[in-house]
C-alpha cells in the first residue's frame, strides 16, 4: 500500500501502489472513503469534511454531506481513510530537525513520533520543544525523559558505579524539570551504558518523580537474554513500588535457551496485572534488532573468549550478526561476523 498523509489533521489515505497521489485543499469534502475511525470498529463507507485544520463533519453511507459553496471535492473511491499512525517507539527525535519533512515517517502514514526511548533523550526538553515550535516539522513529536541522558549529566564520566543519594536527588531534580516541560515519563535503557550501572532503588526513586507528574515508565529492560526473568521482575517491582504504568519496550526472548517460554512470560505479566501493576509491552514483527555490540557482554568483559562464545551460541549466530558500522575497520560495514571471521581466518568469537 502507498499512504498519503494529511499531517496537520492526523489522517492517512491508504492506496494501492501505483495509485495517483492525493492532494488536499484547506476546505475539502472527501467522498466515497472507507473510514476507519480509530475505535477498532470495522471500516464504514462515508464522507468526511475538512474545514481549515479540523475535521468538521463525518457522514456514513447511505447518508452524505451536502456540498458547500467553494468547497473542493476529493473522490477517493477504493481508498481507506484512517487516523494518522503513532510510532510509539522511535529514535526519530534525534534526526527530525535534520530532516524536517520526516519523509520516512509520513510516507508510512505516521503523523506522531514518540521519542526519548531506551534512556536517551534531548536535554533540556523545553529547549527541544521550543525549537520545534519555532521551526515546525512535518510530524507531531512527543518524548520521554531519558534516564541515561540524565544520569550522564549528573555522574559524568564516573558512571560505572551506583549513584550516591545526593546524585539520585540531583537526577530527581532534573527529571522534575523535564516532566514539567512535557515529558511523557521516564525511559531507561538498562543494557546500555550508563543505565546498566544503576540500581533498582535508583530507578524506583526516579520513577516516583514521573508518577507524581502523571507520567509513565518505559524500559529497554536490563536483560533480554541471560538475566531475562530478573529483568522482568525488576520492571514489575518499579511499577508496583512507584505506582505508575510500566511498558516493556520491544519485548523479546533473545536467547536460544528461552525460546518457547512465551506462555510463561505472558502468564507472568497477566499475574502482575491482576495484582494491580499496569504493565504493557510492545513487540516488533521481524527477527533482526539493532544495538551496540556491548549488549552481548552484560558483564562488560569484552576480552572474555568464553563470554563471546556464549553470545554467539545463545544470543546471535555469527551468520546473523551484521555490522552496520565498525569505525576501526569501516570496510566491515554491511558484512556478517561469519564473513569477517572467514576473511581474517579466525574463529568468529575471536
Amino acid at each position: 500500500m502507498r499512504r498519503r498523509t494529511l499531517v496537520g489533521l492526523g489522517l492517512v489515505l491508504a492506496a494501492p501502489f501505483g495509485a495517483a497521489p492525493a492532494t488536499f485543499a484547506a476546505d475539502t469534502r472527501i467522498t466515497h472513503a472507507l473510514i476507519l475511525d480509530g475505535s477498532g470498529a470495522p471500516g464504514r463507507a462515508g464522507t468526511l469534511r475538512i474545514a481549515g485544520d479540523r475535521i468538521a463533519a463525518v457522514a456514513y453511507a447511505p447518508e452524505t454531506l451536502a456540498p458547500l459553496p467553494g468547497e473542493a471535492v476529493l473522490d477517493v473511491r477504493g481508498l481507506t481513510l484512517a487516523p494518522g499512525f503513532i510510532d510509539t517507539h522511535t529514535h526519530g527525535d534525534e534526526q527530525v530537525r535534520e530532516h524536517p519533512d520526516a519523509l520516512a515517517a509520513v510516507s508510512q502514514g505516521i503523523t506522531t513520533l514518540v521519542g526519548g526511548q531506551d534512556g536517551g533523550s534531548e536535554l533540556p526538553l523545553a529547549q527541544f520543544f521550543d525549537a520545534l515550535e519555532r521551526q515546525p516539522v512535518a510530524v507531531n513529536v512527543a518524548s520521554y525523559a531519558g534516564h541515561g541522558t540524565i544520569r550522564s549529566r549528573v555522574l559524568g564520566a564516573d558512571y560505572r558505579r551506583p549513584a550516591t543519594a545526593a546524585e539520585v536527588e540531583a537526577m530527581r531534580g532534573l527529571l522534575r524539570t523535564e516532566m514539567a516541560a512535557g515529558a511523557l515519563g521516564l525511559s531507561t535503557g538498562l543494557e546500555y551504558d550508563p543505565g546498566i550501572y544503576s540500581t533498582s532503588s535508583e530507578l524506583v526513586e526516579l520513577a516516583r518523580v514521573a508518577a507524581a507528574a502523571g507520567g509513565r515508565y518505559i524500559s529497554h529492560v536490563r536483560s533480554e537474554d541471560r538475566s531475562f526473568w530478573a529483568a522482568i521482575d525488576e520492571i514489575l517491582t518499579i511499577g508496583r513500588e512507584a505506582h505508575l504504568p510500566v511498558q516493556i519496550s520491544h519485548i523479546k526472548l533473545a536467547m536460544r535457551s528461552l525460546w518457547g517460554e512465551a506462555p510463561r512470560l505472558l502468564a507472568r505479566l497477566d499475574e502482575a496485572r491482576r495484582s494491580g501493576v499496569d504493565v504493557t509491552a510492545d513487540i516488533y514483527p521481524y527477527l533482526y534488532w539493532h544495538a551496540g555490540l556491548t549488549v552481548l557482554f552484560p558483564e562488560r568483559n569484552f576480552a572474555s573468549l568464553e563470554a563471546a562464545e556464549f553470545a554467539l551460541r545463545e544470543v546471535v549466530p555469527p551468520e546473523g550478526l551484521i555490522l552496520a558500522r565498525f569505525l576501526p575497520v569501516p570496510a566491515y560495514a554491511g558484512k556478517t561476523l561469519a564473513a569477517i571471521a572467514n576473511e581474517r581466518g579466525e574463529a568468529p568469537a575471536r
